[in-house]
C-alpha cells in the first residue's frame, strides 16, 4: 500500500513538473517512476488462453491467473480470443478494471486481435472477403469501406490493436498465406494497404476511441524459396528494395502505428534477430518510429528453427538488440527472466528497455487508452447491422473474378441448376480461415443467418430450379452413381470446388494441382456434355488447366465472406455485372508459378520474343457481361525531364448492351536499364463505371521520380535516361526521359 501511495505521489509530482517543462509528457513521467519489472512487463504480450478457465480462446476469465499476471508479472498486453460481443465486453471490462484500479501506476492494457477480414473473432462480426479478393476489386474506396466497418465493429469491445493489414507481396502461390496478401503486385499492395491503414486508424464514428493498425510481416516473408510457411527466403537486395519494401514505406507514410516482424528468415538471418533489417533498414533508412512486435513465440524459433542461438536467453539478446519492442510470448515468462538477467550481466542496457517501453506507452497514449480504457456500450449500437452486411455483399460482388464465359452466363430461371462440390452447401468454405477460429470455425459454429451457395441460389433462381447433389468428390463408385443420377435432372452443372480453409503452416502443400478427387468430379460433370460452371473457393490458385479448357464458365471467388454466397448467385444470374480482375497470375502448371512482371532471360532462345503460354489466366485478367473499347491514347509530350511530368489520357467506351465497370490498368516498360527491368510494371489503376454506349476519358500523370525510377541493391533510387512505353488496354505510346 505504501508502495502504491509513494508512486502516486511521484507521478503527481511528475505531472506538475510537466506544466513547467513542455518537453516532458505523461509517458515520460510514467517511465521515470516505473520499476524494472513494470517496464519488462510492458514489453511482454500474453495470450488470453493463459487467463481463461479452460485454457482456450473462449472468454471465461480465470481471475486468479489474471491477477497473478498483472500484479506479479506486470503484463501490459494481451492478444487472441474469440467469443460474442457480450462476452468480449464483459471480459475486457474486467481485465482493464484490474489493470487500471489495482496496480500502482494504473497503466491500461493494450489488446491485440487478428481482425484480418472484418471483425472475424467476434461471433456476430461481419466477415469480408480476404485481402486477395479485395485486391482483385482494384478499388481503394471499397477497401476504405471495409476498414471502416471493421473498425466500427472492433472498437466497442476495447480491441484497440489490430494485427492487419498483411503487406507481404504474394509472389509464391504455394505459400499458404497467399490469400492474406493483396496479390503479387507491389503497387497494388502498397495502394490497398495504405488505403486500409488510413481508413482504419481514422474513423470519426468511434470517437473518442482510436485504433492502431499493424503493418506485417516485415520483411520478405511471402517469398519462401520452397513455398512452405516460415521457411527461408532468399531475396537479392535489389529485389527486396524494389518489390518488398515499397508497401511498408507507403504504410509508414500513411501513419501506421505498429509493425509485426517476419516469422521466417531472410538471406540466412532470422528477421527477429537481424539488426540490419530491423534497425538499419527499418528504423534508420525507412524511418519507422512506431512499435515493433514479434509474431507468436518467434524468439523461441531463433533457437528451435533458425539455430542462430543456443539458448532462448541468447535469442532474446539477439532480438532486443535487433530492435523488437514487444515480444508475443503467449504463455511463457522466459522473456521476462532473460531480459532481467541480460540487464544484470550488462549485455543489455536500460536505455534500450526504456526506448521500447516509451514507444509502447506513447502508443497507448495516442489511442486514448488512459482516458478510455473500457469498452463502450454506446458504440455497440453500430455493430452487426444490415448496413454493414450490405458492405460485405458489395465487397464480395466487386471482388469475384469472371475468368471464363462461353456464352453460358448469366443463367436464367428457365434452367435447372445442379449444385455440387465441397463448397455447394458450406458456410465454412465461404468465410474461410481466420473466421471465429484460426482455421475457420466448424460448420455448426458458423452464423445461423448466413446463406450457403445452395440457399442463395434457391433465393435467386427459385427453389424448384436448384438441385443440391450430396456429391462433394468422386472417391468411390457410389459417388459417381449418385452424381450422375442428380445430373440427369439438370440443364447446367455448377461445381463449387477448391480448398477447405487452412491457416499458416497448416496449409503447406507439395502440389498446386487441385485434389484428384475434386478434379474427377469436374471430369465427370464435363463428360455429361452439359454446360459446366466452376466456382473456385480457394485461398490460392490451384491448378485446373485440363478441366478449365472444357468448362463453359469459371468464377474465382476465393473466400468471399459472409455475403459471398449471395454475391456469387447475383453474378451467376446477371443481377450483378462482374468487374474484378486477377491481382495475381493464375498458374498454368504446378511448377510454373511466375509473376506477370518477371524479368526476361536467356530462355528467350535466339533472342526472339518468348511466345510460350505462361499463365492459365494472366494478372489483370477478368471478364464482364459487357464489352469495353479503348481508343485515342494521348501523351501531353514525348519528352519529359526529372522536374517535369507527362499527362497521359485514353478514352474508354462501353460498347455492350448493359452498364458495367471497367478496371483500367496502366503499365510501364523501361526498354533499357543499367539493371534488368521487368517486362512491364503496373503504375496506376482506376475504376470506370459506364452505361451502355457511354464513354469517358481518363488520365494518368507520369511523375518521373515516382514512376520511372528504380532502386539499386542499397535502396538508392536510380533515374536513368531512356525510352519508356506506356500501356493501357490495347493502347500504347512511347516517350523519352532525359535528366536535362
Amino acid at each position: 500500500m505504501f508502495h502504491k501511495l509513494l508512486l502516486s505521489i511521484l507521478v503527481c509530482f511528475s505531472f506538475q513538473t510537466f506544466a513547467a517543462n513542455k518537453n516532458t509528457t505523461r509517458v515520460d513521467s510514467l517511465l521515470s517512476v516505473m520499476t524494472l519489472d513494470e517496464k519488462i512487463g510492458q514489453m511482454t504480450q500474453m495470450c488470453f488462453s493463459t487467463i481463461t478457465l479452460d485454457g482456450s480462446k473462449t472468454l471465461d476469465l480465470n481471475v486468479d491467473n489474471f491477477r497473478q499476471l498483472i500484479k506479479q508479472q506486470h503484463i501490459g498486453s494481451f492478444l487472441s480470443g474469440s467469443d460474442s460481443y457480450a462476452k468480449w465486453f464483459e471480459f475486457i471490462t474486467a481485465i482493464q478494471k484490474v489493470a487500471v484500479t489495482e496496480t500502482p501506476l494504473g497503466i491500461p492494457l493494450i489488446i491485440g486481435i487478428d481482425h484480418v477480414h472484418g471483425a472475424n473473432y467476434i461471433t456476430e462480426g461481419t466477415i469480408f472477403p480476404h485481402n486477395l479478393m479485395l485486391a482483385c476489386s482494384f478499388d481503394k474506396a471499397l477497401l476504405e469501406k471495409v476498414a471502416n466497418v471493421t473498425a466500427i465493429e472492433t472498437a466497442p469491445v476495447g480491441l484497440s490493436w489490430n494485427f492487419a493489414p498483411v503487406l507481404d507481396v504474394g509472389r509464391t502461390p504455394y505459400w499458404p498465406r497467399f490469400y492474406e496478401t493483396f496479390g503479387e503486385d507491389t503497387h497494388v499492395t502498397a495502394e490497398m494497404g495504405s488505403a486500409f491503414i488510413k481508413a482504419y486508424q481514422n474513423v470519426p464514428e468511434i470517437a473518442p476511441y482510436k485504433l492502431a493498425a499493424c503493418a506485417k510481416h516485415f520483411i520478405g516473408y511471402s517469398d519462401p524459396k520452397h513455398g512452405y510457411d516460415r521457411s527461408p527466403s532468399e531475396i537479392p537486395m535489389q529485389t527486396l528494395h524494389e518489390v518488398f519494401v515499397p508497401p511498408f514505406r507507403k504504410a509508414f507514410e500513411a501513419g501506421v502505428k505498429t509493425l509485426m516482424v517476419n516469422s521466417g528468415e531472410l538471406n540466412g538471418e532470422p528477421v527477429h534477430g537481424s539488426k540490419f533489417l530491423l534497425d538499419t533498414l527499418l528504423r534508420q533508412q525507412l524511418g519507422f518510429e512506431g512499435v515493433i512486435v514479434t509474431d507468436i513465440k518467434d524468439i523461441e524459433r531463433i533457437v528451435k528453427m533458425h539455430h542462430t542461438a543456443a539458448t532462448e536467453k541468447e535469442a532474446t539478446l539477439q532480438a532486443v538488440n535487433a530492435g523488437i519492442d514487444m515480444y508475443m510470448a503467449c504463455n511463457s515468462f522466459a522473456f521476462i527472466t532473460d531480459v532481467k538477467e541480460l540487464l544484470a550481466e550488462g549485455k543489455l542496457s536500460i536505455s534500450q528497455i526504456d526506448a521500447s517501453v516509451l514507444r509502447i506507452l506513447k502508443l497507448k497514449q495516442e489511442l486514448g487508452l488512459f482516458e478510455n480504457p473500457y469498452p463502450s456500450k454506446q458504440l455497440l449500437e453500430a455493430v452487426n447491422t444490415q448496413q454493414n452486411r450490405n458492405v460485405a455483399l458489395e465487397a464480395a460482388e466487386k471482388s469475384i473474378v469472371l475468368l471464363k464465359n462461353e456464352n453460358i452466363l448469366p443463367l436464367d430461371n428457365s434452367k435447372k441448376i445442379l449444385l455440387a462440390g465441397i463448397g455447394a452447401n458450406s458456410k465454412r468454405m465461404l468465410n474461410g480461415p481466420w473466421s471465429y477460429d484460426w482455421l475457420g470455425a466448424k460448420e455448426d459454429q458458423q452464423p445461423k443467418t448466413m446463406r450457403t451457395l445452395f440457399e442463395a441460389c434457391k433465393n435467386t433462381f427459385g427453389e424448384k430450379n436448384v438441385i443440391l447433389s450430396n456429391t462433394e468428390r468422386i472417391v468411390a463408385t457410389k459417388d459417381s452413381k449418385s452424381f450422375l443420377k442428380d445430373a440427369r435432372k439438370a440443364d447446367v452443372i455448377v461445381l463449387a470446388i477448391g480448398e477447405q480453409p487452412y491457416s499458416e503452416f497448416m496449409g503447406n502443400i507439395n502440389d498446386l494441382t487441385l485434389d484428384a478427387d475434386q478434379l474427377a468430379l469436374v471430369d465427370m460433370a464435363i463428360a455429361t456434355k452439359k454446360p459446366v460452371v466452376l466456382v473456385l473457393m480457394e485461398g490460392r490458385p490451384r491448378v485446373i488447366t485440363k478441366q478449365a479448357a472444357d468448362a463453359k464458365a469459371i468464377l474465382f471467388a476465393g473466400y468471399p465472406g459472409i455475403e459471398g454466397a449471395q454475391a456469387i448467385a447475383n453474378i451467376l444470374s446477371g443481377k450483378t455485372n462482374p468487374s474484378a480482375r486477377l491481382a495475381f497470375s493464375y498458374p498454368l502448371g504446378a511448377g510454373h508459378t511466375i509473376p506477370y512482371n518477371y524479368k526476361p532471360s536467356e530462355y528467350n532462345i535466339y533472342w526472339k520474343p518468348d511466345t510460350a503460354q505462361k499463365w492459365l489466366f494472366p494478372f489483370g485478367h477478368g471478364l464482364s457481361y459487357t464489352q469495353f473499347e479503348y481508343a485515342d491514347m494521348q501523351l501531353s509530350d514525348s519528352i519529359v525531364s526529372a522536374t517535369g511530368t507527362i499527362k497521359a489520357s485514353v478514352k474508354i467506351k462501353n460498347i455492350g448492351k448493359i452498364a458495367g465497370t471497367e478496371t483500367a490498368l496502366w503499365y510501364m516498360k523501361d526498354e533499357v536499364g543499367s539493371l534488368s527491368r521487368p517486362i512491364k510494371s503496373l503504375r496506376h489503376f482506376e475504376k470506370v463505371s459506364l452505361s451502355a454506349g457511354e464513354s469517358k476519358t481518363i488520365s494518368f500523370e507520369i511523375i518521373p521520380t515516382e514512376h520511372l525510377s528504380f532502386p539499386d541493391k542499397n535502396g538508392k533510387m536510380l533515374l536513368e535516361n531512356g525510352t519508356f512505353e506506356l500501356k493501357v488496354g490495347n493502347q500504347n505510346k512511347k516517350f523519352v526521359f532525359k535528366t536535362q
